[in-house]
């Protein structure tokens, strides 16, 4: 539990780099893989690195899924641009697991990523990422049952 919790943080750090710099998704893993948990010895023991790949590779994998389905939950006088780019992360990992990683329940999920949008914004934006995350899980969560 608490290895995927630290994965899922490293991963909104990771993908936030990725959107903001466009580098290559595999040159960030290798940084956070080899550099940044490195750097913290005890921080390496708690982290599920396969899971964290996974996460972020996905979101690059499908970011145009994801980011059509985050746009499509926005209202209309709000574009993807004018989303904060660490709220565009967390919305898209918690997108990416919604959709793909199936054995994973959705409160889980969301209760993660609002969590961690907890750390980086203030309520008003945690409320947002809590309501379009419980949203689309409904809408995703449901529409795979039929």
């Amino acid at each position: 539990m608490e290895a995927r919790k630290n994965s899922r943080k490293l991963a909104v750090q990771a993908v936030f780099q990725f959107f903001f710099s466009k580098e290559d998704i595999n040159k960030i893993l290798e940084q956070f893989c080899d550099y940044r948990m490195k750097e913290r010895k005890d921080y390496k023991k708690k982290i599920d690195v396969n899971f964290l790949k996974n996460i972020v590779s996905g979101v690059n994998n499908h970011e145009k899924k994801i980011t059509n389905l985050i746009e499509s939950n926005l209202s209309n006088e709000w574009l993807l641009d004018r989303v904060d780019p660490t709220m565009h992360a967390i919305l898209s990992l918690a997108l990416y697991e919604l959709i793909y990683c199936k054995n994973i329940p959705d409160k889980v999920i969301i209760n993660e990523y609002v969590t961690i949008a907890q750390q980086y914004m203030d309520d008003s934006n945690t409320g947002f990422v809590n309501a379009i995350l419980d949203t689309l899980a409904k809408k995703i969560r449901t529409s795979d049952d039929k």
